[in-house]
């Protein structure tokens, strides 16, 4: 899929019922003109035991995790998420070289709406001093539960920066980023990979990053090669974890209970990407229970439609989220037909109608 690029136990977590107002980022100042790697501050002190055992304890609670993926897990979609039982939800990847020259798109990005908790922000870069002053930035503006370093992304514009899935091919180097924003952030620091670039070498790579100070290692099961064909292999993503002694969750095609049990009980956690688009009720699924009829499914495409909104200040907010009413539509009858009606919209009260018409009398 274009545009995506997303050994503990995980009992059970608590509905989250309540709604957020969100919270719309504001302008950062770059303290003493920074403009990448010299302004980078001493490194913290150690951060408190709470902070440490971020990942151990909230992979505990037992709910599957919301991965991140460009274009979609942005604020409104991770609260929505969140109240579905996600154990926590990782933001869109943000370039941690635009951050240190004081492009602020980034901050919109990985911005938290208003009461979240347990925000996980993914940065992505291939310069060690760069992504720990990035990292610093972020985790000063923001105060992330922790921080987490793409190094799964397959598209060109990413690999070829030698960044995302290309640092598969450097483990030297990627274990330099992780040490070094460990030492920039009083959080946990954490990496997302792949089995490899265009060969099988995650294991290798993982005990760099371990060794390192990577706290947990999530690992999508296929190669950057294969981007999202074929299946993703668990039982590799298994093999790598009994090696190593930090959490490791694996990520890859995850869309039932009987998966998530089974992954489960090989002492994995489990994220959840594209299963999750259209359908953020899957985490509820996960645990067992029922999916929304679809009168609530049908609140549930305005209750985020109109937090888009809130979001990004405008109606062009509905036409940004065409993503994810194309996935919403495969829950009604005649999804072709309601798919094609959602992407003409352009306003709320355009989408409104649709729905209305979609589901009459609901």
């Amino acid at each position: 899929m274009s545009g995506v690029c997303h050994s503990s136990l995980v009992a059970h977590h608590s509905w989250l019922g309540t709604h957020n107002s969100l919270l719309i980022p504001k302008r950062v100042a770059y303290p003493n003109g920074m403009n990448g790697v010299s302004a980078l501050a001493p490194s913290p002190p150690s951060p408190p035991p709470l902070a440490r055992d971020f990942y151990t304890r909230k992979l505990a609670e037992g709910g599957a995790v919301l991965a991140p993926m460009a274009g979609f897990s942005d604020a409104p979609f991770r609260r929505l998420c969140r109240r579905f039982g996600s154990a926590w939800a990782v933001t869109e990847m943000v370039s941690a070289k635009a951050l240190t020259v004081g492009d602020e798109r980034g901050l919109e990005i990985s911005a938290p709406y208003e009461g979240e908790r347990d925000l996980v922000i993914q940065v992505f870069g291939g310069e060690p001093e760069v992504v720990a002053a990035g990292g610093r930035l972020l985790y000063e503006r923001f105060s992330p539960a922790a921080l987490d370093l793409n190094m799964g992304c397959p598209v060109k514009k990413v690999t070829g920066r030698s960044c995302g899935a290309k640092l598969m091919n450097d483990p030297g180097r990627a274990a330099a980023i992780i040490g070094q924003l460990a030492r920039a952030v009083p959080v946990p620091v954490s990496a997302k990979l792949r089995l490899g670039y265009d060969r099988v070498n995650a294991l290798e790579v993982a005990l760099a990053l371990q060794e390192a100070g990577a706290a947990l290692i999530t690992i999508h099961g296929r190669t950057a090669a294969q981007k999202y064909t074929g299946e993703a292999d668990w039982e590799a993503v298994a093999e790598i974890a009994a090696r190593l002694a930090i959490p490791v969750v694996g990520s890859g095609d995850v869309t039932t209970q009987e998966q998530f049990r089974r992954y489960r009980a090989w002492g994995l956690g489990v994220m959840v990407g594209r299963g999750a688009l259209g359908r953020p009720w899957v985490f509820r699924e996960l645990r067992g229970e029922p999916a929304p009829p679809l009168p609530e499914i049908k609140d549930l495409i305005l209750e985020h439609a109109r937090s888009m909104r809130a979001w990004y200040g405008t109606d062009h907010a509905v036409i940004k989220m065409r993503g994810h009413l194309a996935r919403y539509a495969q829950a009604f009858p005649e999804p072709e037909a309601l798919r094609k009606a959602l992407m003409q919209v352009s306003t709320l009260g355009a989408l409104e109608r649709v729905l209305a018409c979609a589901l009459p009398g609901a």
